[in-house]
């Protein structure tokens, strides 16, 4: 098997790691600033990619613009979960948070069902980026997927020194670390819950944007009833990234999300049964990682202590 072969399968892997990194990412943040573990989070971001889906099938709005309102629907619809329903919860109701958050992801399921007026079966959707191959020393990958590596590595780049280097992102780790000596420090630590939803649902509705309207290739994409539930097809994966830190480490989240894409892609190249088990296999090397405990070389010691309280 040639090199480009490999280099093509590592590089789709590499789109799929992208997808999961900016979902399990939200994930962290959420979890990190309000202590919600966020089963909503696909449906949230579902919200967007049916709102694009509707703007373009009217050829009124074009696709790009569309992907930006659909975005910020996906921003919205995390900030109104915030502000109504798990600003009111204590967060060390763990089990409850848990419920509720299965309800509110159950409810934006239904509201994107409601969007779709009771569409049946796989719904065309036109996608935003182009649908040209493009030829990378010899692999050959879809143009909508190196974008997709490329946002998710410049989404991570900005995140990333904006949350340890900006007055803002100072604030959010604060909170994040220790709420309530963040209130006495005079930060608003129900804004920065906010921000947070606002950031983590963001990420869920661009991770889905990138994903839903280009997972047919060069036709675009589909949007089928696989997608149209709260806990989506790679929900699960990105929970999986997520808690290889704890759910508090951010490096570790991105890499669980590079761990899990590459081994599930690279592994259509193992013989069978092996290559027929590889989203299995791929869900056994979190599971391995999860069990040596591997937030404790990401996390620092007030965030350990702040995930054990």
């Amino acid at each position: 098997m040639s090199a480009s072969v490999v280099a093509q399968i590592a590089l789709i892997g590499l789109a799929k790691s992208g997808v999961i990194a900016m979902l399990a990412v939200g994930i962290v943040l959420i979890y990190r600033t309000t202590g919600v573990v966020n089963l909503a989070h696909w449906a949230i971001g579902l919200v967007g990619v049916v709102v694009y889906v509707l703007l373009t099938g009217v050829d009124v709005v074009p696709p790009l613009p569309a992907a930006a309102v659909g975005l910020a629907v996906s921003a919205l619809a995390g900030l109104l979960a915030q502000r109504l329903v798990f600003s009111r919860i204590h967060r060390g109701q763990v089990v409850t948070m848990i419920l509720v958050a299965l309800g509110v992801g159950s409810f934006f399921a239904a509201v994107s069902q409601m969007l779709l007026r009771g569409q049946r079966g796989e719904i065309i959707v036109t996608p935003f980026l182009p649908g040209s191959t493009v030829d990378i020393a010899g692999a050959v990958i879809l143009a909508s997927e190196l974008i997709t590596i490329l946002v998710a590595v410049a989404a991570c780049a900005v995140l990333l020194p904006w949350l340890k280097r900006s007055r803002s992102g100072r604030a959010l780790r604060a909170v994040a670390q220790n709420r309530e000596a963040a209130q006495l420090a005079g930060i608003d630590a129900a804004r920065y819950a906010e921000l947070a939803w606002v950031i983590g649902s963001g990420l869920a509705g661009l991770a889905l944007l990138l994903l839903i309207p280009h997972s047919a290739g060069e036709q675009g994409g589909v949007l089928s009833v696989v997608h149209l539930v709260p806990l989506g097809s790679l929900l699960i994966p990105a929970f999986g990234a997520a808690l290889v830190g704890g759910l508090i480490s951010l490096p570790a989240a991105l890499a669980g999300s590079l761990i899990f894409g590459l081994v599930q892609e690279l592994l259509i190249l193992a013989p069978p049964p092996i290559s027929d088990q590889r989203e299995v296999l791929a869900f056994v090397v979190i599971t391995v990682l999860l069990l040596l405990r591997t937030e404790r070389f990401f996390a620092s010691n007030a965030e350990l202590e702040a995930l054990r309280s």
